[in-house]
């Protein structure tokens, strides 16, 4: 199971829980997907992996999941504001635009146990 502090870290990136939603599942898909070779050299699934991700990339494709949910919804009332389809759909690539801006990785390692 991932760290809880990078599951937290990656839920924020991503608005995991606004609409269009990610679920557990698919946060969890995504630390597995963009998990990386630790310090060590070593690769996830090992012994003594310390886990090790790619937030960056996670995040950008977390936000592609959401595009891809958001194609398809309508024009909707949220508690009063009006929010159309088409704004969420820009939101959600502007959003992978951030993180996907930039040539370097950004890779993030769980913090060693005491």
């Amino acid at each position: 199971m991932p760290d809880s502090a990078l599951k937290t870290q990656l839920k924020r990136m991503t608005a995991w829980d606004s609409t269009p939603a990610l679920s557990e599942d698919e946060i969890d898909a995504l630390l597995a997907a963009f998990s990386k070779t630790d310090a060590n050299d070593v690769a996830p699934g090992e012994d003594d992996w310390v886990e090790t991700y790619n937030l960056r990339a996670a995040a950008a494709e977390g936000w592609r999941w959401k595009a891809a949910k958001a194609s398809s919804s309508v024009s909707t009332d949220l508690d009063g504001d009006r929010l159309s389809s088409n704004q969420l759909f820009e939101h959600c690539n502007r959003m992978i635009g951030v993180y996907s801006r930039s040539g370097t990785s950004v890779s993030v390692t769980a913090a060693a146990s005491e």
